[in-house]
């Protein structure tokens, strides 16, 4: 199962549609929040996902909890568990819900991390980048053998890679 995750694209729609062109066939694609944008405007992408912290977001639940491959991921924004602060918050709700992976947006700030065997993705911003990054999204891939997670720019450059097998 592949996803295509990104956040904080506040009304850029034109990013989000550079970011889909780059990636066809993706059956899931996630919006972590921020995005500003209509609920119906997403969906007829094939976009779902969580709401952010700004005021003019769709009706999309504050966080959701998938399956794939036998793999829980939590999508959150990430402003409910304080993430500009630090992972411990996060952390401790993975660690207590069974939750392997961890997607969450906020701060505008790509990473790839893995911490008490939870791994935390952050796509960081598709638009409004902090910090001298670069727009960016991520591709989650789950399979029975393997998790490999990629942060990529805009550009096409890659900034992060994790690969696990399982």
């Amino acid at each position: 199962m592949k996803l295509l995750i990104f956040s904080d694209n506040h009304r850029d729609r034109e990013a989000i549609r550079e970011m889909l062109d780059k990636n066809p066939g993706f059956i899931h694609q996630i919006s972590l929040g921020d995005s500003e944008m209509r609920e119906s405007e997403l969906t007829e992408l094939n976009i779902y996902g969580v709401k952010g912290n700004y005021p003019f977001e769709p009706k999309f639940p504050k966080d959701m909890t998938l399956d794939f491959e036998g793999i829980r991921v939590f999508l959150t924004h990430g402003h409910l568990f304080s993430v500009k602060l630090g992972l411990s918050s996060l952390l401790n709700h993975c660690l207590y819900n069974d939750i392997q992976i961890a997607c969450f947006g906020h701060t505008h700030q790509a990473m790839i991390k893995e911490i008490e065997g939870v791994l935390f993705i952050n796509p960081g911003s598709l638009s409004r980048t902090r910090l001298f990054s670069k727009a960016s999204y991520a591709i989650l891939e789950i399979t029975e053998k393997a998790i490999e997670a990629t942060i990529k720019s805009l550009d096409g450059d890659i900034i992060y890679t994790y690969q696990k097998n399982r």
